[in-house]
């Protein structure tokens, strides 16, 4: 495999929704493979009584404003939702895509939202096994007609899910770095994994993984692992800080600080030490002002320079 698949994740807070629109269009015509949105009620970065839009309608926005383009959540709580509702309703975003759907899934950690909406969060315990029995939940409807499942937090009894998805075998994102428990539930149920970190930092965690698919009897490269954080393309340094800076000020936040920025054959650079530690695809991370700039260099620039540098290390 010589090609790195490259994905946006794109804040769905302190946004309106014609940008929101506009920016996941501009990701399928850039060339992405993958656009994704963040799942909480509250804003996650910044003042939290920012306003954020709900992510299964961002997604399903997305769907029907785009044709290429894999659509899903980075990642869905799995607390939000009762796990065979989430199937329910990823399933219907599978329909509105026409087959692009992801099913994106994490155990959930934020405190405030939780408790303003009555939603029980538990333990570090607690949330490791109700995850555990929601991704099996998960992974069953998907592939099942039935499923029937008793366990500590869930019971299901012949739960259908018609009509089925579109794709035969819709994959299944988990995101989440905990290497006792979310990369077993990893190793066990999922398709893809998602993890932030340096390239050290990623190259670790995939071996976490893969330990635990050797315990599991499970391939290991039967999951894709991305790797995620903010890319910035700019041709001088004083450009990158300044898009940056505009980040900051709209969101009232410190400035983020990118895994890659600079001119096009720099980002892809940074970008080889992600692939050689381990990671197959790139998950950017964007907020708006949404940076299109990037977006579209990334495709024309940034992406054929990646590959030349990955087919020499082969």
């Amino acid at each position: 495999m010589d090609d790195v698949l490259f994905g946006i994740s794109l804040w769905p807070s302190n946004v309106a929704w014609p940008a929101l629109r506009e920016a996941g269009v501009a990701a399928e015509r850039g060339g992405f493979d993958h656009l994704y949105a963040w799942d909480h009620f509250y804003a996650l970065i910044g003042d939290q009584e920012n306003p954020n839009l709900e992510c299964t309608q961002v997604l399903a926005g997305w769907a029907t404003a785009t044709e290429r383009i894999k659509i899903g959540s980075l990642v869905h709580g799995i607390t939000y939702r009762n796990p065979a509702v989430l199937v329910k309703t990823i399933t219907a975003l599978d329909h509105l895509s026409g087959g692009r759907a992801i099913m994106g899934i994490g155990a959930a950690w934020m405190e405030p939202e939780h408790v303003a909406y009555g939603i029980k969060l538990g333990t570090k315990k607690t949330r490791s096994d109700r995850f555990e029995e929601g991704a099996r939940i998960v992974r069953s409807m998907l592939r099942d007609r039935y499923t029937s499942f008793e366990g500590e937090h869930y019971t299901l009894k012949q739960a259908l899910n018609e009509p089925r998805p579109i794709q035969m075998e819709m994959p299944v994102l988990i995101g989440g770095g905990g290497e006792t428990r979310t990369l077993r539930t990893t190793a066990l149920y999922a398709d893809m994994w998602h993890g932030f970190g340096s390239p050290q930092d990623v190259r670790h965690k995939i071996e976490v993984l893969r330990g635990h698919c050797a315990k599991v009897r499970r391939d290991p490269g039967a999951i894709l692992p991305l790797a995620g954080g903010w890319v910035v393309v700019r041709d001088r340094p004083d450009d990158v800080q300044a898009y940056l800076q505009q980040v900051a000020d709209h969101h009232g936040i410190a400035a983020p600080v990118p895994r890659a920025s600079g001119d096009p054959d720099t980002v892809a650079k940074a970008l080889l030490e992600f692939w050689k530690a381990g990671a197959r695809g790139f998950v950017m991370s964007g907020a708006h002002p949404f940076d299109l700039e990037t977006v579209e260099r990334i495709g024309r620039e940034v992406r054929p320079r990646l590959t030349e540098l990955i087919r020499a290390e082969q």
